[in-house]
């Protein structure tokens, strides 16, 4: 098999020739250090990763260049640090007043899935390339600000869901232009939990997230894209009615003392291809090949039998892991992850 059919076979539930390694998300330092001057792509092709991933591309405009505060094209400020997700210190909706005069970006900009165009013409059917993209939650709280949008759940319910269908209709047609493109999936990158428990009540969930879920979910699906979806933290009570949305994959089981691969295999690994869950917490930040290679086979032990699982980190390789464990979590998935 080659990646894309592994992958694929992976996401029917199916066994492939082996696990296939599904690591979406590799910060520029991890990048630079395995590829010097190179690309994603290049470290893909040294480590035989099974998927190419690239998020959607957004435009700023500069705020305040001491402070790294730029604004995106939702209107939303945020702070921008090499290796750290954008972090959102500034909120375009603070009244319905400001809603009405909100123009969404064109999905359809050239920009917007430039690199994406460019790992179709390089794999096509050879790996797959992944679109990673929003969903229903992420880019309405930071239109409102966490706190604000939090309280509009109870006390203005109406107004929360007509900014999360203004969200949900953009990314519906991300995903369209998306499959245009070539791409292959779709990965929901929306996070709903704390290592606790979830944001919200998982009835609120079901009633102002999970709808608009649904709908990017059967979109992707109409053209013909598989859907992944990421959610870090304790989903519990989430679980079940995010696989009720009709997920393809679900990511990454961040392991916790109330959550574990082996649980999640057994209760839902006949229903979604379960994707994780080597920690990059702790593991892939420690300059130890033995604690890697017994964590990558923790993690086949729980999830792999059967087939319908993807070995990934817990997260992503972020700024704090240690480059050289890539190469040791991949060479010990290939060794001893084949069916």
């Amino acid at each position: 098999m080659n990646s894309y059919q592994r992958v694929f076979a992976a996401l029917a539930r199916e066994m492939p020739d082996r696990v296939p390694v599904f690591e979406c998300s590799l910060a520029s330092n991890i990048i630079d250090a395995l590829a010097p001057g190179g690309t994603l792509e290049d470290v893909v092709d040294r480590y035989d990763l099974d998927a190419v991933s690239h998020r959607e591309a957004y435009r700023y405009e500069e705020v305040d260049r001491d402070k790294q505060f730029f604004r995106d094209e939702w209107g939303i400020v945020v702070r921008l640090e090499e290796n750290v997700m954008p972090s959102p210190v500034g909120h375009p909706v603070r009244s319905e007043a400001d809603f009405e005069k909100l123009v969404p970006p064109d999905p359809r900009d050239p920009f917007r899935l430039a690199k994406h165009a460019k790992a179709v013409a390089r794999y096509k059917r050879e790996k797959p390339v992944v679109l990673g993209m929003t969903d229903a939650f992420s880019i309405p709280w930071k239109l409102r600000g966490m706190d604000a949008f939090l309280v509009d759940l109870l006390d203005n319910p109406g107004f929360v869901k007509r900014i999360i269908a203004l969200v949900v209709d953009y990314n519906c047609r991300l995903v369209q232009h998306a499959a245009e493109t070539g791409v292959d999936i779709v990965r929901l990158t929306d996070d709903y939990a704390f290592n606790s428990g979830p944001f919200m009540s998982p009835d609120m969930w079901v009633e102002f997230i999970q709808p608009g879920l649904r709908q990017i979910v059967e979109t992707a699906h109409g053209a013909g894209l598989k859907v992944v979806k990421h959610c870090c933290g304790n989903l519990a009570g989430l679980a079940e009615p995010i696989l009720d949305t009709g997920v393809d994959g679900l990511h990454p089981i961040q392991p916790l003392p109330t959550q574990s691969l082996a649980d999640f295999k057994q209760r839902f690994g006949h229903r979604v291809c379960l994707i994780g869950n080597v920690d990059c917490i702790d593991v892939l930040c420690r300059d130890s090949a033995e604690q890697v290679e017994a964590e990558v086979r923790r993690c086949l032990r729980e999830g792999a039998a059967g087939g319908g699982y993807m070995i990934s980190s817990s997260n992503a390789f972020h700024s704090g892991t240690l480059p050289q464990n890539l190469g040791r979590m991949v060479e010990t998935a290939h060794s001893l992850g084949r069916y």
